[in-house]
């Protein structure tokens, strides 16, 4: 037996806001908020059904509770069913053959009694002959005790959740996203209002006391209309994505749905991050421009040559807002590679030292090629490119230097980093 005396004022917070859907899915990352008014009467009981994978402390509800159960699927088991024959009889067939009617004392220590001889026996080693097998219920469900006739209520479940997935065509620079909507659950959803929420609500600490607060955010992602999908809801520091209706969800199942395809800015670049002493490849970088919000997700790209299709490389991107510039790796360039070395170490004073690097890069195809170099040097120290070079300061800790270079060449420059300690 549990009190909702929390859970019940998180709901009634929701009821300013909006009344429940009839059957809806809020889906976020991982976990997603079942919200429903249908429900069995067992006695004077309400019986809620959920999926297998429901957060047992997450049921909120429209109208008071006297309290509420929770019913865990049972499952066939040896211990199960012997705890079923406690104070029964039963056949046992001993390990040397003999077999005898015997009384189930206790399971847990195993205590079997003799029937006819009122001989105790404590865990013996033998075969149960059980005369029949007892009923379980198979489900989960909370068992609700209330006064009212009608009642909406959610809950929380794991094992339900989306993911975007992305492709890039990089010669149109257009941008498709769908969503891969995922059902790990022993339940199959039909005719549901299907949302998506883009975000990342805290439930990795204090898992218990921060899905209370998923629930309170979820129901106020859930008014009773939504914008399409194409025209994003923000929503207290999420977004939200309206699917109407869905006919089915099959249990243990996905679904692809289309999300957008736009138009985005699109530059190709080459970028050394942080290069070692030794030669290696350069990183190939979508650098894209978007005016529009890009939920997390994985990015694939592809380019055309003589009417084939050829897949570039994918990469994991973040949550990206409207008007931002997402820097995406997805492969290494086979023609340019880049080395960098500390040349020389000079101590100007006690706590001052002066740094020279010298950085090669080596350019094996037939034509340019421009690479950006992104070098992590501390946080206060002076530097200083040798000469003509293309030097940003990007952060307290982070400098890019671009250069040129030529068809079958190389191209060495050098830099001073000035620390204090």
């Amino acid at each position: 037996m549990k009190k909702i005396s929390m859970i019940f004022i998180l709901f009634t917070v929701f009821l300013a806001v909006g009344i429940f859907a009839t059957n809806s899915l809020v889906v976020y990352s991982d976990f997603a908020i079942i919200q429903s008014n249908v429900f069995q009467r067992s006695g004077d009981l309400i019986v809620i059904p959920t999926t297998n994978a429901v957060i047992e402390n997450s049921l909120v509800v429209s109208h008071p509770l006297n309290y509420y159960t929770f019913h865990r699927a049972e499952r066939y088991s040896f211990d199960k069913i012997l705890k079923n024959y406690v104070g029964k009889t039963l056949q046992f067939k001993f390990k040397e053959g003999t077999l005898k009617n015997v009384r189930v004392i206790s399971y847990d220590p195993i205590i079997l009694k003799d029937v006819q001889t009122g001989q105790v026996y404590f865990s013996p080693d033998g075969e149960y002959l059980f005369p029949s097998i007892s009923s379980v219920d198979s489900k989960n469900y909370f068992a609700v005790s209330t006064n009212a006739t009608e009642l909406s209520y959610s809950y929380i479940t794991s094992n339900i959740g989306w993911k975007g997935i992305y492709s890039l065509d990089m010669d149109s620079s257009t941008m498709i996203g769908n969503i891969n909507l995922w059902n790990r659950t022993d339940t199959t959803f039909r005719n549901f209002h299907l949302a998506f929420v883009a975000g990342k609500p805290n439930v990795e600490v204090q898992r218990e006391k921060n899905y209370g607060k998923a629930i309170g955010n979820s129901l106020r992602a859930a008014p009773t209309s939504f914008t399409h999908p194409s025209q994003v809801q923000s929503l207290g520091g999420y977004k939200v994505y309206d699917f109407r209706n869905v006919d089915s969800l099959g249990a243990n199942s996905s679904l692809f749905i289309s999300l957008f395809s736009k138009k985005i800015i699109l530059k190709k670049l080459n970028v050394a991050y942080n290069p070692s002493n030794d030669f290696k490849p350069v990183d190939l970088v979508a650098k894209i421009q978007h005016d529009f919000p890009i939920p997390q997700g994985v990015l694939s790209l592809y380019k055309k040559s003589q009417g084939v299709e050829y897949f570039l490389g994918q990469s994991n991107i973040p949550d990206s807002p409207a008007s931002a510039v997402l820097e995406v790796p997805y492969g290494k360039n086979f023609d340019v590679e880049v080395k960098n070395v500390e040349m020389q170490r000079i101590t100007i004073s006690k706590r001052v030292e002066l740094y020279t690097y010298e950085t090669t890069l080596r350019n094996s195809s037939n034509e340019v090629q421009s690479v950006w170099v992104y070098e992590y040097v501390p946080a206060g120290s002076i530097v200083t490119p040798v000469g003509d070079l293309h030097f940003e300061r990007i952060s307290s800790n982070e400098v890019h230097f671009y250069v040129d270079v030529k068809a079958h060449s190389k191209k060495v420059f050098s830099y001073h980093v000035q620390t204090s300690y």
